[in-house]
């Protein structure tokens, strides 16, 4: 079976170590084979402030990005996906 390329996302997850949920959101990304930039903010300070910026509001890890609009963490994800 062939994937379908045309709806494939490009989704930034910024995330840091130790972080179980940040580590599944990439998985799970991966695995359904779309394009994943990770940003570890705790690596590369730039990756925080350019978090911080787009996404003020958000307290905890991973915050995700589809495509440059806000997903928010790892339950909104699931949401995204089944929504899909």
């Amino acid at each position: 079976m062939t994937k379908i390329q045309n709806n494939q996302f490009t989704y930034t997850v910024y995330s840091k170590k130790n972080c179980s949920f940040c580590d599944r959101a990439i998985i799970l990304l991966q695995d359904q084979d779309h394009h994943v930039v990770v940003k570890k903010i705790d690596e590369d300070l730039s990756y925080f402030a350019e978090m911080r910026e787009k996404a003020p509001d958000m307290r905890t890890m991973p915050v995700i990005f589809k495509d440059d609009q806000l997903i928010g963490g790892y339950s909104d994800l699931i949401d995204s996906l089944h929504d899909e």
